[in-house]
């Protein structure tokens, strides 16, 4: 087991959902976690954890408190400096994680210095209930026992993956990072065209979450492509054909998706620059 001594900067949903899932899991006792949070009602919310809750920066002692890993989980218009506070206070042991949206690990170099071990990470919000996908990409200063603890960290909200080039981060946003609102798009729609067609919105809401449960699970947990799962349930010249020859017609389905993704890359491109 790894001896790591954690300082978690921020901790919005996505900062206090890892936090969670790291006491859960047991990965770090509370004594080797810490945490800087300049809001005062999250700060009394963390203490009630038993964790040690930071006001600023300047108050914690690297050293002293054993720390070698710092995560990053503050908002990209805050980033710069917050960086700059981290600066006054880094040493070269310490690497560091980042879940801020669009900062390249270059941001982060410019500021601490080329020789800074930076891995930067994009999870999704099923996070917050154990569920993300987390895509990780470390730069070549990245130690393997680094990267052995990062991937350790985010397993306790999910599954991880490794990205080989840091470029990819981009499409991995587009899909995995914005993918749920995607699918809570689909759902609303859906649920709106059975409440057009007679279902009531109560009873149209349930068939809806949980069709797309099941459904979500199932292509989970199947060996069997999505394509092959979506064949098994189409009937020739059936019911679930009739709508499946609409959304196909002309390609159109494809074709929304692939705009609709192409359209979040090009964002996501332009807010790292």
């Amino acid at each position: 087991m790894y001896k790591i001594g954690l300082l978690v900067i921020g901790c919005g949903n996505m900062g206090t959902a890892i936090i969670d899932g790291i006491l859960k899991k047991n990965i770090i006792k509370n004594k080797s976690l810490f945490i800087v949070e300049p809001n005062k009602a999250q700060r009394i919310f963390l203490e009630g954890k038993g964790l040690t809750v930071f006001n600023d920066i300047s108050e914690v002692n690297l050293y002293k408190l054993k720390i070698n890993a710092v995560l990053l989980a503050v908002k990209p218009q805050i980033a710069y400096n917050v960086l700059l506070d981290l600066k006054n206070i880094m040493t070269d042991k310490i690497f560091i994680i980042s879940i801020i949206a669009g900062k390249k690990i270059s941001f982060f170099k410019k500021i601490l210095g080329n020789k800074t071990s930076v891995i930067r990470v994009m999870p999704n919000t099923p996070a917050c209930y154990g569920k993300g996908i987390t895509a990780i990409y470390p730069c070549k200063n990245t130690k393997n026992a680094n990267l052995d603890i990062t991937k350790l960290l985010f397993s306790s909200v999910g599954i991880v993956v490794i990205l080989k080039q840091e470029s990819k981060m981009d499409i991995v946003t587009a899909i995995s990072g914005s993918g749920p609102a995607y699918v809570f798009l689909f759902i609303e729609h859906l649920i709106q065209s059975a409440v057009d067609f007679g279902l009531d919105k109560k009873m149209a809401t349930v068939l809806v979450k949980e069709t797309f449960l099941g459904s979500s699970y199932l292509a989970s947990i199947s060996d069997k492509a999505p394509e092959v799962l979506r064949n098994d349930v189409t009937s020739p010249g059936g019911v679930t054909e009739a709508a499946i020859k609409v959304f196909n017609k002309n390609n159109a389905f494809h074709k929304i998706t692939n705009n609709a993704i192409n359209a979040a890359v090009k964002k996501s491109v332009k807010l790292s620059q």
